[in-house]
């Protein structure tokens, strides 16, 4: 998405005038009358989870607010307006008490918007990061709605589904679906809307994953095995749409990935007095997580990278984890583990070579990934 755009030290600078810096915002929308682009990242992200909560469109009015408003700095405040002023200040004060605007001001039909200093964002709640961190990897993972997201058999794991992939291969889709029908069974079984079907469907879930592969396998359509059959298709997107089942599925990703971050974190704490607590770098272990599992099989190397190369900053400790992880990945697949990892440390897009593939991974939810620190996330997921 974002491959385009030229940044410097944050702050967009040019780039191609139609590339789409957020899902919602183009860079021509950002360049001053004077025709020259700078404008803070974040403010762009800001700007954009307002678009979001908003749900309706919002005009930029301009790009250099009047001295008026005494701005804190250049790039960091912005005047936009919408069809209903009111609900745009109250859903712009929403964001300003989790930290993403520092000034929010109506003056008139339009909206004074500025962040707070970029050098010293404020920290955000376990909440929002851990939210933030299961969108970005549903990006990597899915398109379009990740909670109806079903995906064949491409990758070896039979069949995937929802924001993370549940698959059968590593059994997380059978888990899954068990913690929904142990919440509403009957619920479950009416997302279906034929019985036989959801008998024969719980068979495979509880038979042997390798059985379950092979059944999936023969279901899987179209290019590379990326698409899946009907009717099953419509069942689990079914499942994907009902409000339940979806914080059933966030609350799985709580627990299984929350505990795999928490020992990724507390492995880093043993062999480096840095403490990882930004966002990007917490955001980054988790997709690691989901899709490699834990850090164990590279233990030693990291180990003996950390010793050697005494990193200085979480950034720098980080990239040894991910790297070191990514490369006993399956061949195949360590250049894309790898542009996965970097391109949300990075926030764009980082191509890799490794084993004689090539990988160029982007994620349109990379605005989420604020340069900030989470606080008591340890605390959080451990209650």
């Amino acid at each position: 998405m974002a491959s385009s755009v030229t940044y410097e030290n944050d702050f967009i600078v040019g780039g191609t005038s139609d590339s789409l810096v957020t899902p919602n915002f183009r860079l021509q929308e950002f360049v001053a009358p004077d025709g020259t682009v700078f404008v803070h990242r974040e403010l762009v992200a800001g700007l954009q989870l307002l678009r979001e909560n908003l749900d309706a469109p919002i005009s930029i009015a301009n790009m250099k607010p009047p001295q008026s408003f005494n701005p804190a700095a250049k790039g960091v405040s912005i005047l936009v307006t919408a069809k209903d002023p009111e609900t745009l200040l109250s859903k712009a004060q929403q964001l300003q008490k989790s930290g993403y605007f520092q000034r929010v001001e109506l003056s008139g039909n339009e909206l004074y918007l500025e962040i707070p200093n970029p050098d010293n964002f404020p920290s955000i709640p376990p909440k929002l990061a851990f939210d933030c961190g299961v969108r970005v990897t549903a990006a990597f993972e899915t398109s379009g709605d990740p909670f109806q997201q079903v995906t064949g058999n491409f990758d070896g794991a039979g069949l995937s589904f929802g924001p993370i992939q549940c698959n059968l291969k590593t059994g997380t889709l059978q888990e899954l679906f068990r913690r929904m029908r142990g919440e509403d069974a009957a619920r479950l079984q009416r997302c279906f809307g034929n019985d036989a079907e959801y008998l024969a469907f719980w068979r495979i879930l509880d038979g042997s994953r390798s059985a379950a592969v092979q059944w999936a396998d023969q279901l899987s359509r179209g290019r590379y095995k990326h698409d899946f059959a009907q009717p099953w298709k419509g069942y689990l997107q079914a499942v994907g749409r009902d409000a339940l089942f979806q914080k059933v599925i966030l609350r799985y990703a709580y627990d299984k990935y929350g505990k795999l971050l928490m020992a990724s974190l507390a492995f880093a704490r043993g062999i480096s007095p840095i403490r990882i607590d930004n966002l990007r770098c917490l955001a980054a272990l988790y997709d690691m997580g989901v899709q490699q599992g834990s850090l164990h099989s590279a233990h030693s190397q990291i180990r003996r990278r950390v010793q050697q190369e005494q990193p200085q900053d979480q950034f720098a400790l980080t990239r040894i984890l991910v790297e070191e992880r990514a490369k006993k990945a399956s061949p195949r697949w360590r250049a894309d583990c790898l542009s996965r990892r970097l391109c949300i440390l990075e926030r764009q897009p980082v191509s890799i070579s490794l084993e004689g593939q090539q990988s160029r991974r982007e994620n349109r939810c990379s605005y989420l990934l604020r340069n900030c620190p989470v606080r008591s996330l340890e605390s959080y997921l451990a209650g």
